[in-house]
């Protein structure tokens, strides 16, 4: 097998992790699973630890920064929503329901959680506040939107089917009745 690379650890990680095997994140078995020593994996960290912070460095960066770049691509609010939208429907949502029910007992995962609630709610409700929304009601609705999302997350781990999606038009279709009220 060709060298390992810190990415494909990250990957094998966060397969792991969509397994809901996040207990089974330990050096010995990664290694069993990757078919490499342990000396493969001290090549790319210094610890257990060291690894699980960069797997939800990893994470974050994937599925909160690069989400916002996209959609901050688009010139309007509506855009904005449309992009997150899309990009969420076609994301498998194992790793993060994972995420949240590891992070109960994990405090490094914690921490990165409680960070990328904080930003996913504080742009929701930037989109919100431009889509018309007074600036608690903003808030109140980014929350909503972003307990929705944790929910179907929870209900239809995996990828998300033809239910969430008919879920996510109903939503959107009431927030737009509710700013024409």
């Amino acid at each position: 097998m060709a060298r390992l690379s810190k990415e494909d650890w990250l990957q094998e990680g966060f397969k792991i992790l969509a397994e809901f095997a996040q207990n089974k994140l330990r050096i010995l078995y990664l290694c069993e699973r990757l078919k490499v020593t342990r000396g493969s994996f001290y090549h790319h960290f210094t610890s257990i630890e060291n690894y699980v912070e960069a797997l939800v460095r990893q994470w974050e960066l994937e599925n909160t920064r690069h989400f916002i770049e996209e959609a901050n691509q688009e010139g309007s609010a509506q855009g904005r929503m449309d992009v997150l939208n899309k990009l969420v429907l076609e994301k498998d949502q194992s790793v993060e329901a994972a995420i949240r029910s590891w992070s109960f007992y994990q405090p490094i995962v914690k921490q990165y959680l409680q960070r990328v609630d904080k930003t996913r709610v504080t742009y929701l409700t930037d989109i919100m506040a431009e889509k018309g929304y007074a600036a608690e009601e903003a808030s109140i609705m980014a929350e909503m939107e972003y307990a929705l999302l944790i929910g179907v997350q929870h209900m239809y781990p995996g990828k998300f089917g033809k239910r969430v999606r008919s879920i996510y038009i109903k939503y959107s279709q009431l927030v737009e009745a509710d700013l024409k009220e």
